[in-house]
């Protein structure tokens, strides 16, 4: 099973030390030894850079994103498919314009399942939210 990858994942792998952060960079140990099939919209490259870059600096959030960006997942292109099917899915659920973009890559490319800890993914017809502990209790 392939698992899109939410931006906080990412975020938490790269600024959070507790156990959740401990968690997520579990996650992208996975990802990076290929134990589990991820994809990830290049808007999530976006995301992390912007929140990275208040709380570890820019350099630190250049390095990090780099490197997430060589990550063996499957970058999916925002195009206009994309982005109409995104409005799509703004007017039919509570989602804002973010996290119904993140829904519509995801069906762009058949998937599922988000790897989050965004609840707001929670209640979205079709989709179903894995958060960082389920994670790694299944494939960790």
């Amino acid at each position: 099973m392939s698992l899109y990858v939410d931006s906080n994942i990412f975020v938490f792998a790269a600024a959070d030390n507790g156990v959740l952060g401990e968690r997520c960079r579990g996650i992208v140990e996975l990802i990076n030894g290929q134990k589990i099939s991820c994809a990830s919209s290049f808007l999530v490259l976006d995301e992390v850079l912007w929140v990275l870059k208040r709380l570890v600096g820019k350099e630190n959030a250049i390095r990090i994103t780099r490197a997430m960006a060589s990550l063996p997942i499957r970058w999916i292109d925002v195009d206009e498919q994309v982005m109409i099917r995104m409005m799509e899915i703004y007017e039919e659920t509570g989602l804002d314009p973010r996290d119904s973009l993140h829904v519509s890559s995801m069906r762009e490319v058949g998937l599922s399942v988000i790897l989050s800890e965004d609840r707001d993914f929670d209640g979205v017809e079709g989709i179903e939210r894995m958060d960082a502990s389920a994670c790694m209790e299944r494939y960790g």
